[in-house]
């Protein structure tokens, strides 16, 4: 771990420390206001590191000591004209060793101990409920307040975020198959989103939250602008869970512009340039200038010439620090992409690609400077099988690989045209490599024979026919093919009765001959699939807007106050969709995720820093906010039963739901714990 990641990590630390200590600050000042008896203020928790308290000053460690020794008994058990005899305040302020977080203890109320009240006059339970109710609410209000600070702050300097301009459309998700409601025509790269359910869409965020918070059946509306087109274009499209972690999208991704990624990202772009040989020369950080003569700006451009390009390579110029550089860059035969009905969403992967239900087998396309299997496998390997699966698809090994233990797993893969039997090494369901389709063999990994399509189970041209993983496919047609991109144009020029040739292994060798029926419309799709090259959209930078106040004040603080309104839905929206559970509890995150995720985002600058800041003060608010036992809103609650009916609840209930919200709070943390771990791991 560099030096740069722990300052982060740090920083992140002492930035969710902060936002807790200014919770407690809330109620401390609220308490002072309200006349309540505040025996101690911490920043932070466990043992006390230094201490103030007027009259004795700074001390290392507590304070209390000096105060016995010269007064004879702790402030704590003086009375209000004791402590102005000596000329000491009621209050130690602390800074305590663990900077996560911070308390007021005040007289008469102890968290979880309901039965800790006093007969002060000056204790909490004594206080009129009307100012009990304001130092109940102030940690949530100043959350809030320091939010809307932070936001304007961010807003003031500008913050980059993706521009809601459409880069990828997956195929087969629900933006693939929409259409416009007053034109007709689908979705493209470079649309850009100009509303999302009536609310104007300032970045591709916005996009992505309305899908992940739609409720299960209501479609999104997204209003589009497209270049050349004076109209606005309507679309409602319903999203669907698709992805390992279970939310709800609509297949969508945002523009990238044409520099490659930097940084942490770049590290990712250097590996899979080292692996491809023709991209030699290509480095982190350079700019795509042209392909095949034309100038490129957007990653959209470069894919277009790619898709004009049928089959041969593209001639692209790069700029980079020192001149220009010229490379050749190869593409490949799109597949289809197949959604499995047997595998559920929150599979590692649920879905695999091929054509008519054919699929490629998979090789290994990259491995990792990590990987346990450094010495095992080698860049090009075919898996043949694993462990007693014969010819796994790509999802079919990855979801296998998920549910196996740590140890050892045999493969056979195909090297060099020789079948080779390895012990190859899981850690934690991964091998530590990259997988990609063997394009250039034409043998068949499992068959597919059901798939989803616009959600609905169908059977694929090949659900009828008896065929053997792992054959190899000798022709189409009476026409020899030796790689996908040959199986592909052969079934392109074929009829609607294609007779297909194969061999299998385990049966000497011996050559067997299949049809299959091919629809007009699966005929349209196969001509549809396009093309794609070693540099998918991921190894770009995205296309960023920056949401700026432009140095005007007032504009920062409206737009930072409308952030924070923004927020506070969004988390009550997130708690909602949780119930219902569109949204699952894996998404959840506790302290190690927030570290984890808040370093990545502090290593894009301070105005990402303080935007997460805010955003985490916002949660922290309505959290503390929700009517449950312990919480500051489960308080609240008690304190307008109290109000209502003239006495607090009783001890017993109280304690009961101390006890229930202890429990809450403990399988909540657990459960986030788990999942901090897991992503980590």
């Amino acid at each position: 771990m560099s030096f740069d990641s722990i300052f982060n990590m740090l920083l992140i630390v002492l930035g969710f420390g902060l936002l807790i200590g200014i919770h407690e600050w809330g109620h401390f000042i609220a308490a002072k206001w309200s006349g309540i008896r505040t025996n101690a203020f911490a920043i932070g928790m466990g043992p006390q590191v230094f201490s103030y308290r007027k009259g004795i000053g700074l001390c290392y460690k507590s304070t209390t000591p000096k105060v016995v020794a010269k007064f004879g008994k702790d402030a704590s058990e003086m009375t209000d004209s004791e402590l102005k005899e000596h000329g000491l305040s009621e209050t130690e302020y602390s800074l305590r060793l663990l900077p996560i977080g911070g308390f007021v203890s005040m007289l008469g109320q102890e968290d979880g101990k309901p039965d800790s009240v006093s007969v002060d006059p000056r204790s909490y339970n004594k206080c009129p409920i009307g100012k009990r109710m304001v130092v109940v609410s102030a940690g949530v209000v100043m959350n809030l307040l320091f939010a809307g600070f932070l936001f304007l702050i961010c807003f003031q300097i500008g913050v980059n975020f993706e521009a809601p301009i459409l880069g990828l459309i997956v195929p087969g998700s629900p933006a693939s198959e929409a259409i416009a409601l007053d034109e007709g025509s689908h979705l493209q790269p470079g649309d850009t989103v100009i509303s999302v359910d009536g609310k104007p869409a300032r970045t591709f965020t916005d996009v992505q939250i309305a899908s992940a918070m739609a409720k299960p059946g209501v479609p999104v509306e997204l209003v589009i602008k497209r270049d050349g087109l004076e109209e606005l274009l309507s679309y409602s499209i319903s999203p669907t869970s698709v992805t390992q972690e279970g939310l709800l999208e609509l297949g969508l991704y945002p523009a990238s512009s044409l520099k490659l990624r930097t940084g942490e990202s770049g590290e990712s772009v250097l590996a899979a340039i080292h692996s491809t040989e023709t991209l030699t020369g290509i480095r982190a950080g350079m700019r795509l200038t042209t392909a095949n003569g034309e100038p490129v700006d957007v990653w959209s451009q470069f894919n277009t010439l790619v898709q004009e390009c049928d089959g041969k390579p593209v001639q692209t110029e790069w700029a980079g620090l020192t001149g220009t550089l010229n490379v050749e860059i190869p593409v490949k035969p799109n597949l289809s992409v197949l959604r499995m009905v047997d595998v559920p969403a929150s599979a590692p992967q649920n879905y695999d690609q091929g054509l008519l239900g054919l699929s490629p087998l998979s090789e290994i396309g990259l491995i990792l400077s990590d990987s346990p299997n450094n010495s095992i496998f080698q860049i090009g390997d075919i898996v043949l099988k694993v462990a007693s699966l014969e010819a796994p698809r790509m999802g079919q090994l990855r979801n296998l690989l998920a549910r196996t233990p740590d140890g050892k797993v045999s493969f056979t893969v195909l090297r060099d045209s020789k079948e080779v039997e390895l012990q190859a090494l899981i850690r934690n369901g991964l091998l530590g490599v990259l997988l990609e389709n063997a394009l250039d063999v034409p043998r068949i990994a499992q068959p597919i024979s059901h798939a989803i399509v616009n959600n609905k189970e169908v059977t694929t041209p090949i659900a009828n026919v008896q065929l053997v993983a792992g054959s190899e496919i000798i022709s189409i047609q009476g026409r020899p093919v030796s790689n996908w991109e040959e199986i592909r144009n052969a079934f392109i020029a074929s009829g609607n009765s294609v007779e297909v040739e194969l061999r299998s292994s385990l049966y000497g060798n011996a050559t067997t001959k299949i049809a299959i029926a091919i629809s007009d419309k699966e005929h349209d799709a196969l001509s549809a699939l396009g093309w794609y090259s070693p540099l998918p959209m991921q190894m770009f930078d995205p296309i960023y807007v920056t949401r700026s106040s432009d140095g005007n004040p007032i504009k920062a603080l409206t737009m930072g106050f409308d952030e924070t309104i923004n927020m506070v839905t969004m988390t009550y929206l997130t708690i909602d969709r949780l119930l219902r559970r569109t949204v699952g509890v894996d998404q959840l995150r506790g302290p190690i995720g927030i570290v984890h995720v808040g370093a990545k985002i502090a290593n894009r600058g301070l105005s990402y820093l303080l935007f997460f800041l805010a955003i985490i003060s916002v949660n922290l608010a309505v959290l503390n906010f929700l009517p449950l036992p312990i919480v500051d809103g489960g308080l609240f609650l008690y304190l307008i039963y109290e109000k209502l009916f003239k006495k607090p609840p009783s001890i017993g209930f109280q304690n009961a739901a101390a006890v229930f919200g202890l429990g809450l709070i403990a399988m909540l943390f657990v459960v986030t714990f788990y999942n901090d771990i897991m992503r980590l791991v």
